[in-house]
């Protein structure tokens, strides 16, 4: 099975955001932004920069980017599990 980074940051991201003690998340914070000041990982703009190819067939990209499609249904029942901490109002309430 090939790891693909992005995979692996929403991964980070759900956990992260599952998280609701603010003390923990400052502890992350400083762990990472002191891993990041030590040299461990520089930003580095050309990181970000992937060179487009041409020639590459939608079917290429799927392929490469391990796509797996589900039916609306399969989508359905997952979203039914999803446990929401506020409304649907809530939620659209915060959109004004």
């Amino acid at each position: 099975m090939t790891v693909n980074t992005n995979d692996i940051k929403m991964n980070i991201i759900n956990i992260i955001t599952s998280i609701d003690d603010a003390e923990e998340l400052e502890r992350i914070y400083h762990s990472l932004e002191k891993k990041i000041a030590d040299g461990s990982k520089k930003h580095n703009i050309k990181d970000a920069i992937i060179e487009i190819r041409e020639g590459v067939s939608y079917k290429e990209i799927l392929a490469e980017q391990n796509y797996q499609p589900i039916s609306y249904n399969e989508f359905r029942e997952l979203a039914d599990k999803i446990e929401w901490e506020h409304s649907l109002e809530e939620l659209l309430a915060e959109l004004d």
